[in-house]
């Protein structure tokens, strides 16, 4: 039976995020690096988002394989501008030497036409790796319209996604949060279907 996740990714802010939101379901998340030295992961795809998160899930899977691997790939989408962001979101931020969430944030405003729809959302794939290897996999998206200027001061391109409810994801406190964001949204999903296959209490 599952005690906690160990989460795949040499992102500090990513993990924090995603042990946030599995303590608010409850659950218990640590990163890798608490229990091995850093690791170099291979390569990600340009076109897959799935596979990026298998890839890392599987290669931590290989080093702690007695533990549930839980890894994250996650991208922004502005299906007006489909040439910008996807699967190659942070690889493009990196590409135009981008630096802080104010950067990024303006470079994002600044792609979209001003006549453009605003339509835009966030999402994440998450995959699980048991000690088993089997594999569970789950998506969230998290926005619907991207805001006309940066709201909530905090979580970098979450003050840009604006929700169902009006509000951008940065200005959500938790644990409301959790039911609006992408990653929160992909946890809870990802719970029921741990659950339902007996892997969770």
């Amino acid at each position: 039976m599952m005690t906690r996740f160990v989460i795949a990714s040499n992102n500090t802010h990513k993990t924090d995020e995603m042990v946030r939101y599995l303590a608010v379901l409850g659950l218990k998340g640590l990163n890798y690096r608490h229990l091995i030295d850093e690791i170099t992961f291979p390569p990600e795809t340009t076109d897959d988002m799935a596979t990026n998160a298998l890839v890392k899930a599987q290669t931590i899977h290989n080093l702690l394989p007695n533990e549930y691997i839980l890894a994250d790939d996650s991208a922004l989408f502005i299906p007006a501008i489909p040439e910008h962001f996807g699967v190659t979101t942070m690889r493009e931020f990196k590409a135009h030497h981008l630096s802080g969430d104010d950067e990024i944030n303006q470079y994002v405003l600044q792609q979209l036409p001003a006549a453009a729809p605003r339509d835009a959302y966030l999402l994440a794939h998450f995959v699980v790796v048991t000690p088993q290897n089997v594999v569970y996999t789950s998506e969230g998206k998290g926005g619907v319209v991207l805001a006309d200027t940066p709201r909530g001061n905090r979580n970098g391109l979450d003050e840009l996604l604006e929700t169902e409810n009006g509000l951008t994801l940065a200005e959500i406190d938790m644990p409301d949060r959790v039911h609006y964001a992408h990653r929160g949204r992909a946890a809870i999903k990802m719970k029921s279907q741990l659950q339902q296959a007996g892997e969770l209490a």
